[in-house]
């Protein structure tokens, strides 16, 4: 799977932290960004990215340290991609006020078996190397867990905001939890790894492993945190729970219809960490409409994963069929899930009939009527 040539290492420093600049959080480099600029032009690196399998996709938060790696690979280092087939099993507790529940190792390999096909959109093939972290954790002894907690403290672990809030309301905190930053730092020792990328929520786990590197083989790794896809108006990470997050594996027409459901407000930041569009663009075009910042932002995500020829297809309403009454509609399931769901949408003025707000269940329906349902459903009457 590795072995396309990469490539040539750029030392020019205006270009390394400019790449450095655009998908990480303001001081997420670890030692500092001055030492990280100097063994990105002294060398190649090995930089790597972890992922846990505990769903089936890969979705837009995990393109953002993808798209970092790519920008890595450019500058001529290596990316490496970890399937946390291993650590998916205890759960990572990150941003969790309860314990995850353990997945089996036919979910994990059930989860994970389209993940590379699904990088590929990102990364080109034969340009990263590939690693399953149960190779290692799989053969590790229960002395050798002693010895390697014996490198953390119970008081770092502790002071992490989630078990603190978890402590505070009186949840339980599994231990396994605890060895969870523990598996993860010894990821990068068994692979000797140069650094490692991940959403600023892992940056305690990611400098866990840079202090096992240092104690264990004497090797400091660098750690860069990338920004994340935060829902301004909750201040909460988006997520796969509140299905809001985009699958790479979406339709071009699910792609199309989240994004024109999503927030105003997050459109010019998916445009910086969640595309490959120049920054200068980004700036020239960030005052346009919001709905026509949202139709540029779709079509550039349905382009990047779907291809070019897809992008009208998604723009193109779905078809309700026939006339009538919206009611019928309705009742027949073609423009919701269920008569309370319609009732409550034509009541709150979310359903549009050709630009005006309908409240009325026997509004007359006629071809070429074009519905809008919420923030991103469109249909067309035929």
């Amino acid at each position: 799977m590795f072995g396309k040539s990469k490539p040539k290492l750029i030392t020019d420093e205006t270009k390394i932290k400019q790449s450095l600049a655009r998908r990480l959080q303001p001081s997420g480099v670890f030692p500092n960004l001055d030492e990280a600029v100097k063994l990105l032009k002294s060398k190649s690196l090995r930089v790597y990215l972890g992922i846990d399998p505990t769903g089936p996709d890969i979705h837009l938060g995990h393109t953002i340290p993808l798209l970092f790696l790519k920008q890595l690979w450019k500058l001529g280092h290596t990316p490496v991609i970890l399937i946390g087939d291993f650590t998916a099993r205890i759960g990572d507790p990150t941003d969790k006020d309860a314990t995850r529940k353990p997945l089996s190792p036919e979910q994990i390999r059930e989860n994970s078996k389209n993940y590379i096909d699904q990088i590929y959109k990102i990364l080109p093939k034969g340009s990263f190397e590939v690693h399953r972290n149960s190779d290692w954790l799989d053969k590790l002894s229960f002395k050798d867990v002693i010895q390697l907690a014996s490198h953390v403290t119970v008081q770092q672990l502790i002071q992490r905001d989630m078990f603190q809030e978890r402590l505070a309301n009186e949840k339980p905190i599994g231990l396994h939890e605890f060895l969870y930053p523990l598996m993860q730092g010894y990821d990068s020792v068994a692979m000797n790894i140069d650094g490692e990328v991940g959403g600023n929520d892992q940056t305690f786990n990611m400098l866990v492993g840079r202090e096992l590197e240092k104690k264990l083989i004497n090797k400091d790794k660098l750690v860069f945190a990338t920004r994340l896809l935060v829902n301004s108006g909750t201040g909460k990470k988006m997520s796969k729970s509140e299905g809001e997050l985009i699958a790479l594996s979406d339709s071009p027409q699910e792609i199309r219809r989240k994004i024109l459901a999503g927030d105003d407000s997050m459109i010019k930041t998916m445009f910086e960490i969640c595309t490959e569009k120049s920054q200068v663009w980004i700036e020239e075009n960030q005052n346009k409409l919001p709905r026509e910042w949202k139709e540029e932002l779709a079509d550039e995500l349905v382009r990047m994963y779907h291809g070019e020829k897809a992008v009208e297809e998604s723009r193109k309403a779905k078809e309700a069929g026939g006339g009538g009454q919206l009611i019928t509609h309705f009742i027949s399931g073609s423009l919701s899930t269920s008569n309370s769901e319609a009732k409550n949408l034509l009541d709150q003025g979310a359903v549009e009939i050709n630009g005006n707000v309908v409240k009325d269940w026997k509004y007359e329906l006629k071809q070429g009527d074009k519905i809008r349902i919420g923030k991103g459903e469109f249909f067309e009457i035929k």
